[in-house]
């Protein structure tokens, strides 16, 4: 028979018996053919051992406390080096074992016979012994039943390592299951939460998959396009174009992009930039994917944005001819500020826009300058300069009015985005750590309407609110209502 050893099904039978999990009915088989092959015998302990290159691990009848021993002193080592039955009738005048430890010391052994456990492949799993600390003989009919008997413990402990085997198999086949939904179940919340229309196509052009911004945009649920192509979704004129740019993406392997005309559930034609791009399937197949986004707005507001560009531009090169920045806080002075004030009214009264300023003025500076000195009182400016240079809005003109007062001016800003952005500065404001003092301000805010004829209007009416939170105790914002 062969005699190598089966390594790791050992290794995994010793850790079921290590963790006690031998409670199901073949290893109950087991432990009962152990305890059968010691009541056969005459003998106070059977039991089934595990071999490898160093140690053996085993069961046995409750006699024996010991669960593992080294390999080199083990009875059964002996077993697996020949074939069928080992008996020692009494170890003391057998020369292989009369001083092994397991002789010498505790448990004293006398009496030892052991038949190897081999699996259908020969390969040694360990062995099925008895043993007793008498001397003791075995008949030929004790003999041939624990050989009887081992044959059954080979096949229950095959048993075993197959069916913890197949368990193995069926929980990573469970937890690969789980992880393939998990992935198909994180991809749609991801492409279902962008905002961009997402689409999967395969190579004959159907759709294989689209997000929850592609459904919603052209009114139909999340499955209803599924198997489609563009020929039976879009009409013969935009079907074309599409079509060749997809194959463009997918035989030359490069991401295209696009900008198509599609309409939506509306009726109405909206622009749309698309990104086409190659991806493979599990089985290798090209398949189209594409991600787009409404420009709509972008087109239609392009040649807008180019006029104001322009007459910002304009306005741009008569301000860098004047003296246009205050020394101290580095904002625009009181003349720049007017320059745009004109400028901003008369687009706002032309375009229909919104336009609103903010006045402020630092609560008791005076104080600040007759108490800590004028240098004292430069710092507060240039710091509350940098304030609002970093906290309104890029299109927002932040300008230094006059002594301690600021300007702001804020282009498409109705009363309610003033407001939002006065009470961000009175914050920054409150959280600044002043050098000597805490510091307050007082803001006026006033908003752009009909019956105003000029923007210098609506600074004094900033400066009435202004003066308003000042008599109502500094240290707030106080919009104008006329």
């Amino acid at each position: 028979m062969s005699t190598r050893l089966a390594e790791n099904e050992n290794a995994s039978l010793k850790e079921i018996w290590t963790q006690e999990l031998l409670d199901s009915q073949p290893e109950q088989e087991c432990d009962e053919l152990v305890k059968l092959a010691a009541a056969i015998c005459g003998t106070p302990v059977g039991l089934v051992t595990l071999l490898d290159e160093r140690h053996q691990w085993f069961r046995s009848t409750d006699w024996l406390k010991r669960r593992e021993t080294p390999r080199e002193a083990a009875f059964c080592a002996h077993v697996v080096r020949q074939s069928g039955l080992l008996v020692v009738t009494d170890s003391f005048t057998d020369p292989r074992f009369a001083s092994n430890p397991l002789v010498t010391n505790e448990p004293g052994l006398r009496f030892f016979a052991g038949v190897p456990l081999q699996t259908v492949d020969g390969d040694l799993l360990g062995t099925l012994s008895v043993i007793d600390i008498v001397p003791r003989l075995l008949s030929e009919e004790q003999g041939h039943t624990l050989e009887v008997l081992g044959r059954q413990v080979s096949a229950r402990l095959e048993l075993l390592l197959q069916r913890t085997a197949l368990e193995q198999a069926l929980k990573e086949k469970e937890e690969a299951a789980a992880g393939l939904r998990a992935s198909e179940e994180l991809f749609r919340a991801f492409m279902n939460a962008s905002p961009f229309m997402s689409y999967i196509k395969d190579s004959a052009g159907r759709l294989l998959f689209y997000n929850r911004s592609f459904a919603q945009r052209f009114g139909v649920s999340e499955y209803a396009w599924l198997g489609r192509t563009d020929e039976q979704l879009w009409p013969r004129n935009l079907t074309k174009s599409s079509r060749i740019h997809d194959l463009e993406v997918m035989v030359g392997d490069r991401i295209i992009e696009n900008e198509e005309q599609v309409r939506g559930a509306d009726g109405v034609i909206r622009s749309l930039r698309s990104f086409k791009f190659p991806c493979h399937d599990s089985a290798g197949n090209i398949l189209l994917a594409g991600v787009a986004v409404d420009v709509s707005e972008e087109v239609a507001h392009k040649a807008e944005l180019e006029r104001y560009h322009r007459e910002l531009e304009e306005a741009n090169n008569r301000l860098r001819k004047l003296a246009v920045t205050d020394e101290l806080t580095g904002l625009r002075n009181r003349r720049a500020f007017e320059e745009r004030l004109v400028m901003e009214f008369s687009m706002a009264r032309r375009r229909n826009r919104e336009l609103s300023v903010l006045l402020l003025d630092v609560d008791d500076f005076k104080k600040v300058n007759d108490r800590w000195g004028h240098a004292a009182g430069d710092e507060v400016l240039r710091r509350l300069g940098t304030i609002l240079q970093t906290t309104v809005r890029l299109p927002d003109l932040p300008a230094r009015y006059g002594g301690e007062e600021f300007v702001v001016l804020l282009p498409e800003s109705g009363q309610e985005s003033a407001l939002g952005l006065a009470k961000r500065v009175m914050s920054r404001v409150a959280i600044e750590k002043w050098e000597n003092a805490p510091l307050t301000i007082s803001i006026g805010m006033a908003a752009m309407d009909e019956s105003l004829a000029n923007g210098y209007q609506l600074v004094e009416r900033a400066d009435e609110a202004l003066y308003a939170a000042k008599r109502a105790g500094k240290n707030r914002v106080v919009v104008y209502n006329g």
